[in-house]
């Protein structure tokens, strides 16, 4: 209304031309009409009290959580608009909300009591739920159209009602419903099939009876077929390197496992700081679908060096270059040069990159001195080696030739020669690699040689080791560890010091030096034909990566059987996950010498 027309309404004045009494009352009218006077008005204090509720659920605790975090009624606690007007709402609407959550879970008939109460100035709404008797289902009908074959539509349909997570007699829930027709989906998707699609999908479920029946029909789309490679991002490395890594044959059946597995390889590889291989999945193109392979390269040359400090052999410094694309045949040489207190030792090694068939063909040079507990040895060495992995298991064989010359204190100086084949099988199974807490690593070699083939000593070589990760408790974690090995010869003379034994040290009998058990010749310890080692330790989190460790040691090396007894050493140490794996110290009594013995060493010994 505006100010003439109220003033024409009154019949006093046509326009603005009358008595200023008269315009004061209409200016006045209308202000009341635009603020209320000050007294209907809210006080400034009852503006600042913000209002309040709480909320009390009645219900079985599997489904309070679930309706505490998705009902509106809790999320709209923290709204400053909310008045008593607005919780009524709410109240109202919640039992619905439930209803539909609740049927998430099977429950489709629940008896919901709502109420609203003020006690003493505080809101409470509460409700009483009673789920009552869930929904399960009754029949489950799997439908498979499209250009699939007759035959392999049964096998896939098989597969699909063996991976269906809701049978028959099961409860109805949401989730698995959800999660049962994506099961059957991918067994379309991953092989032969990734255009399929679900058709038709429904749930009816009768709340009456409480019986849920399922229908899915899914649509397999044409089968896809691989097709030719194509590959960018090279520029250092040749194309042969992609394609030897790759598994997938042009014309083969599409196969999501094929894909993951090359791109796995090229990841794998080194030569590749990033690696996606993918398919373009067109259902109006189905055939000889191109493999896309997009690379990003490493660089092909590297120069790193180190420095560090070991209880075993004392501090180090080392230098290390790599070129990854040697003589540009995509061959990786690996060269270092490593100084030790009582080890020094300058090596290279050339490997292939990997062939079609997942193996790794390398050939290895070294020469070492060492100079530990009074046996100083130079040895040089020749290898080749052929090594496959597939998922946690790791195969090597191959020959190696050594030969060395032995000064040792107090008896006469040793030349021993022996070209050995040699076969390692190694398994790793554990939940981290670099922290593990549970699992086991497996490891296990042997070895021989002959005179009449460039030895001196005719002998067999056999090696096991075994490290099992328990954790007990939420803070607490066993390590368990053990150690055996046998040289069957007729003499340990003639065999060169790397295929006999001797134990000690952070990663063998703590409480004793490093490779101080064994056999005793002059004034020197050297290596026997027989080995044993058993260690059990116990590790306790004070932290998520600060721990303390209590541990036992038993072990020892000898040249006969009936020679062989066991040394004992124990101890504590305190343990840390550093960014390159698990750091421990250790301080270690050796009962046989009376002796104790810091140890300190990083990461896992395989």
């Amino acid at each position: 209304m505006t100010v003439s027309g109220f003033l024409s309404g009154h019949g006093r004045v046509a326009g603005f031309g009358g008595s200023a009494q008269v315009l004061a009352a209409a200016f006045a009218a209308c202000a009341l009409l635009i603020s209320p006077p000050a007294a209907l008005a809210q006080t400034p204090g009852a503006q600042a009290q913000a209002f309040s509720y709480s909320v009390e659920l009645d219900v079985p605790d599997a489904y309070r959580k679930l309706l505490q975090d998705n009902l509106e009624i809790y999320a709209s606690r923290e709204n400053p608009r909310m008045n008593a007007d607005q919780l009524r709402f709410l109240v109202g609407r919640t039992p619905d909300q439930m209803r539909e959550l609740l049927a998430t879970e099977g429950y489709y008939s629940p008896e919901i009591d709502a109420s609203l109460q003020n006690r003493s100035g505080a809101w409470i709404a509460r409700f009483v739920i009673t789920p009552g008797e869930p929904a399960r289902v009754a029949a489950v009908d799997l439908e498979l159209r499209g250009s699939i074959a007759e035959e392999e539509r049964a096998a896939r349909l098989a597969r699909m009602r063996e991976g269906w997570p809701l049978r028959e007699g099961m409860v109805f829930r949401q989730a698995q419903w959800e999660q049962a027709k994506r099961n059957a989906l991918q067994v379309l998707l991953l092989e032969r099939y990734p255009a399929a699609k679900i058709a038709s999908s429904r749930a009816t479920v009768d709340p009456l009876t409480r019986k849920a029946s399922l229908q899915v029909v899914l649509d397999s789309g044409p089968a896809f077929t691989f097709g030719a490679l194509e590959t960018s991002g090279l520029e250092r490395y040749p194309r042969s390197i992609v394609e030897r890594l790759n598994v997938i044959e042009p014309g083969s059946e599409y196969s999501q496992a094929k894909l993951l597995e090359f791109q796995a390889r090229l990841q794998d590889s080194h030569y590749f700081t990033d690696a996606t291989v993918s398919a373009d999945i067109d259902p109006a193109s189905p055939e000889r679908v191109p493999v896309k392979v997009q690379l990003v390269e490493s660089q092909s040359r590297k120069l790193g060096f180190g420095a560090g400090v070991s209880t075993d052999t004392g501090a180090r410094g080392q230098v290390e270059y790599k070129d990854l694309n040697f003589m540009d045949r995509a061959w990786r040489l690996s060269t270092l040069l490593k100084l030790e207190s009582k080890k020094q030792l300058l090596s290279a090694d050339i490997q292939l990159p990997r062939s079609p068939k997942g193996h790794v063909d390398s050939l290895s040079a070294l020469t070492e001195r060492t100079d530990i507990e009074g046996q100083m040895t130079r040895k040089y060495s020749l290898g080749a080696k052929r090594s496959h992995v597939a998922g946690n298991t790791e195969t090597a064989y191959g020959p190696q030739y050594q030969t060395e010359h032995v000064v040792i204190a107090g008896a006469p100086d040793q030349s021993n020669q022996a070209l050995v084949g040699a076969y390692a099988w190694t398994r790793r199974k554990v939940d981290n690699l670099l922290y593990p807490a549970d699992g086991y690593l497996l490891n296990a070699q042997v070895g021989a040689a002959a005179k009449a083939l460039l030895s001196d000593q005719d002998f067999v070589r056999t090696y096991a080791k075994a490290t099992y990760y328990r954790s007990l408790g939420k803070n607490g974690g066993l390590v368990l560890r053990g150690e055996l090995g046998a040289t069957l010869a007729q003499s340990r003379l003639g065999i060169p010091s790397d295929y006999l034994f001797r134990a000690g040290g952070d990663q063998s009998v703590r409480g004793y030096s490093y490779e101080s058990l064994g056999v005793k010749s002059g004034d020197a310890i050297v290596g026997g034909r027989y080995l044993g080692v058993a260690s059990a330790e116990y590790v306790h989190w004070l932290a998520p990566a600060w721990g303390a460790a209590v541990f036992y040691d038993a072990g020892n090396a000898a040249d006969d059987l009936h020679d062989f007894s066991f040394v004992h050493g124990y101890g504590a140490g305190a343990r840390w996950k550093s960014p390159v794996g698990l750091l421990k110290i250790d301080l270690a009594y050796g009962q046989e010498t009376k002796e104790t013995h810091i140890h300190f060493s990083v990461g896992i010994s395989f």
